[in-house]
């Protein structure tokens, strides 16, 4: 490991350890304290991600290990937003808990720092597809958390964590959708085609579609009662679209294979 390894772990270490205290100060009642130590942690974050592009020359966007690297920098900014537009800064610790496990996720992969484009790579709406799915994927997975734990809540009480998850939710989509869209336009300046039915490709589309079905579930009142089932089945073809397809040996030759 040479020194800039070491520094990049450092970095992450202390980042997570942030994070970690930011979800127990805020378990504790601390609010204030808790947020400033979220800030302090996407600060260390920020960093990693700099040092990142830094060693890379471009992007860090190519390798699983740079895209947990970033996905855990997305729950502040998307926390800032929702406890402004509709007030939800109760969930602050469910964001900053959920912060802390791309970068513990980091440590059971490989870190090519020096990670190198491949032409494929290389289009302007790469970029802007990744940025956009980290959003929908950190938002979704919050979303998802809520959801859960509001199934153990009271049944006076659940309403209001279903509410919050739907919330999210909204906002998360239209990035989800985004992320589809330019992926295509990406694959045809890439690859020459829009869609080809790629591993990653497909279960995209499926995750995009089963989030319709949950949306539909809860806008239907008599269909409400299926919504959180249709989220878990949702979120469980988002973490096969993000995890599985590209960790998967059987996976290694598909278009994706980069990741």
């Amino acid at each position: 490991m040479n020194v800039h390894e070491e520094l990049m772990l450092m970095l992450i270490v202390l980042s997570a350890l942030l994070y970690a205290v930011s979800f127990v100060t805020a378990l504790a009642g601390h609010i204030r304290l808790s947020f400033r130590v979220f800030a302090a942690a996407w600060l260390v974050n920020a960093m990693v991600i700099a040092g990142n592009y830094l060693l890379c020359g471009h992007p860090p966007f190519g390798n699983m290990y740079h895209v947990l690297c970033f996905l855990s920098l997305c729950f502040l900014p998307f926390y800032l937003f929702i406890e402004r537009r509709h007030g939800l800064g109760w969930t602050m610790r469910y964001f900053s808990f959920a912060s802390v496990i791309p970068l513990v996720g980091t440590f059971f992969l490989e870190r090519d720092l020096a990670w190198q484009r491949i032409p494929a790579l290389q289009s302007p709406w790469f970029v802007p597809h990744v940025l956009s799915y980290m959003i929908a994927y950190a938002t979704a997975a919050v979303a998802f958390l809520l959801m859960v734990i509001g199934l153990w809540q009271r049944v006076d009480r659940r309403q209001r964590w279903s509410d919050a998850s739907l919330q999210i939710m909204r906002v998360a989509f239209p990035f989800m959708t985004f992320g589809l869209w330019s992926g295509a336009l990406w694959a045809e300046e890439a690859w020459g085609i829009y869609w080809s039915w790629d591993p990653k490709e497909t279960w995209s589309l499926i995750t995009w579609t089963l989030y319709l079905v949950y949306f539909h579930c809860q806008s239907v009142p008599g269909k409400r009662r299926l919504a959180p089932w249709a989220q878990i089945l949702a979120f469980a073809a988002l973490l096969i679209t993000f995890l599985v397809v590209n960790l998967l040996p059987k996976f290694a030759n598909t278009l994706h294979s980069y990741a």
